[in-house]
């Protein structure tokens, strides 16, 4: 079977002939059909960055070489639909796989070339894999890199995990996807959401949080929102930890819990995140939820004013009577004057 001979295009085999259309004498006019409702269209997700423009890369950055397509394939794909497209391709990586396990090794290549010009991750990802370890195909590792960081854009986590392991960069492709995401998701949100998806799906912890977050407060999906929110702060995020303490701390999506969210918070802490300084400070200072511990409370207000909180400030105020030295409510002396 030939690399292109997955499907035929018959759009006119079920056509009458044109001696089957006879005009009648006589009309007859018929009620009109109500239209049918227009049906969504499907989301097609954007093309993949291109890798090799140096669009929003820090400096130090590997520079991705341009990936060719054959004109025989770009040709293909203008003559079909999206659908057809990633049929061809999904079957290319099929029959790939096919020839690999049957040891027909140029055959495979050849297959999995052409599904991964058609954009189809997994094939992208066998084959930047060959590349990559030198597998019956000369070794190449700009090739190799290549496939893969584009099937890693797509969501290929195996694909990203050769990246990290061989050259070093599965780190990088998701922080472009993220930055993607941010030059996207004013002007076009559905094609931010997107990028930011494959950002957290590769393992970025900040767009792994942000994206839970929308989830929670504009998109209304709670469970899978905090499940991102969870990964992010398990992952060692500050902001989602914090995010955790605040809401076992007031039991709106989690059960409430003042032991959690102080757990949460002390490791926010340990990444010098000011919000969380600012919480627990506050606990410690209150000493409603726990015992009021002020030596502790100052010390974490302090940091989270420094930082630039102003309700950290204010709170740091009214502990003390400021520059009168007169005891403040919570029954903290201030500090002598220098």
């Amino acid at each position: 079977m030939g690399l292109f001979d997955f499907f035929k295009k018959n759009k006119h085999d079920d056509l009458p002939d044109d001696e089957d259309f006879e005009q009648n004498d006589i009309w007859e006019e018929s009620e009109p059909e109500p239209e049918p409702e227009p049906e969504e269209a499907p989301y097609i997700p954007p093309a993949a960055p291109l890798w090799d423009e140096p669009v929003q890369k820090p400096e130090g950055w590997p520079v991705m070489e341009p990936i060719s397509i054959s004109e025989k394939v770009m040709q293909f794909m203008q003559e079909h639909t999206p659908e057809e497209i990633e049929t061809a391709a999904a079957n290319a990586a099929s029959e790939g796989m096919k020839a690999f396990r049957a040891q027909e090794f140029e055959q495979a290549r050849g297959f999995f070339q052409l599904g991964s010009e058609l954009g189809n991750q997994k094939a992208q990802a066998l084959l930047g894999s060959m590349y990559i370890q030198g597998y019956q195909v000369p070794r190449d590792l700009a090739v190799g890199r290549a496939w893969l960081r584009r099937s890693a854009e797509q969501g290929n986590r195996q694909a990203a995990e050769m990246l990290a392991r061989y050259v070093g960069e599965s780190e990088p492709v998701a922080e472009e996807l993220y930055e993607c995401y941010r030059a996207n998701i004013e002007t076009d949100r559905r094609t931010g959401l997107y990028y930011l998806n494959r950002a957290a799906e590769m393992g970025l912890f900040r767009a792994q949080y942000e994206y839970g977050m929308i989830l929670i407060r504009e998109e209304g999906d709670e469970t899978k929102g905090l499940k991102w929110v969870k990964q992010a702060a398990f992952g060692g995020y500050a902001r989602a930890m914090t995010y955790l303490g605040d809401t076992y701390l007031k039991g709106e999506l989690l059960p409430q819990s003042t032991s959690i969210a102080i757990e949460w918070y002390e490791q926010a802490v340990k990444k010098d995140d000011p919000e969380a300084q600012l919480a627990l400070g506050t606990l410690y200072a209150q000493g409603t939820a726990v015992e009021a511990q002020p030596d502790v409370a100052v010390r974490l207000l302090t940091l989270a004013a420094d930082a630039g909180l102003s309700e950290a400030r204010e709170l740091l105020q009214t502990m003390f009577a400021v520059n009168t030295g007169a005891p403040s409510e919570t029954g903290v002396d201030e500090p002598p004057a220098e």
